[in-house]
């Protein structure tokens, strides 16, 4: 077996390097690594002038380890689906998915193996940034964690908590984002913030270690209620059973088993039965005819629409409209 390219990218100097919106690909931060890589996101952007970001959106084509020297910064990541090793000194612990993982080491090294693919985000901040500007409580924190907030040298130590719904539809939002520049840097931009409220929000809470597996029972429900997010926010165009287990880092038995004990639906069925919802709130208030009614919930013809209402609800459209004049084509 070949051994694994090796690549290092120094954070510090990376951030001090880019204008505030600026974004480098890492071909220019490790060249030859985006060989190794399919990516549809593989980069680094410097959000303000504390912070990075760095979405992860990849399949990995050859195995590589990727050193990260990051002196007194802050680490704060998430990953939706797919895991990879990290050494830290002489540990070397996995980085499972669905786990907010939050790091002070003044250096790490992460090593991919060919075959995998990763989904998520890495958010760094200067500690003394994130400790002032976003007023954290470090008294809710574990004392051995304390010096990854506290300490300039860093800390081995890795903080891992349950990574919530709404974080999680963060990380979703924002790999999903689809706006040219500069929106896209706008929007990022503000989800990173959003991003560092929701860990801060967390660590505010009273922390206790938790095993490894009640932190994947967490992950789970979490994911769950990230895809019926996605679903209440996609109603009109809702993603595949398929696609959605990916953007929320599940299979999709796993899925469908959660759908099932949380809202007693499939996942089709969930969906379904917002975009019903929703048609019957549109009808309610009578300023769009029955056509654009339809459009508004993802359907491309009236007939269509109406059979799936009728059959929803039992009653055609008509009948949850208010009174008003239908144009001729209907």
């Amino acid at each position: 077996m070949d051994e694994p390219r090796s690549f290092g990218v120094d954070l510090a100097a990376l951030r001090s390097g880019l204008g505030v919106g600026e974004y480098v690909p890492s071909s220019q931060v490790a060249p030859g690594l985006s060989d190794l890589l399919r990516a549809r996101e593989h980069g680094y952007r410097r959000v303000d002038a504390h912070t990075l970001l760095h979405l992860m959106n990849f399949e990995i084509d050859g195995a590589y380890a990727l050193a990260l020297t990051r002196p007194d910064l802050v680490c704060m990541q998430a990953i939706v689906a797919g895991s990879y090793d990290r050494w830290i000194g002489p540990r070397m612990d996995l980085v499972p998915p669905q786990i907010l993982q939050i790091s002070n080491a003044p250096r790490s090294t992460a090593h991919t193996q060919a075959g995998h693919r990763l989904r998520g985000v890495l958010v760094i901040c200067e500690r003394e940034h994130l400790l002032r500007h976003y007023g954290l409580n470090l008294a809710t924190v574990p004392e051995l964690y304390r010096p990854i907030f506290l300490s300039r040298e860093g800390s081995p130590e890795v903080l891992q908590l349950p990574l919530p719904a709404s974080a999680l539809g963060l990380v979703d939002q924002m790999l999903a984002c689809k706006y040219p520049e500069p929106l896209r840097g706008i929007f990022l931009g503000v989800k990173t913030v959003e991003f560092i409220c929701e860990v801060a929000a967390q660590l505010h809470r009273p922390q206790r270690p938790a095993a490894p597996r009640a932190l994947a029972g967490h992950a789970k429900r979490h994911a769950v209620e990230a895809a019926a997010e996605i679903y209440r926010r996609e109603f009109a165009d809702p993603p595949s059973i398929e696609q959605l287990a990916l953007r929320v880092g599940l299979n999709r038995n796993e899925l469908t088993a959660g759908f099932r004990s949380a809202y007693g639906l499939t996942p089709h069925a969930y969906a379904q039965m917002l975009r019903m919802e929703r048609a019957r709130e549109l009808l309610g208030e009578g300023s769009l005819s029955i056509s654009e009614v339809a459009r508004r919930v993802g359907y491309e013809g009236y007939s269509s629409f109406a059979r799936a209402f009728h059959g929803h609800f039992g009653r055609p459209p008509a009948l949850a409209r208010k009174a008003a004049p239908e144009p001729a084509d209907e």
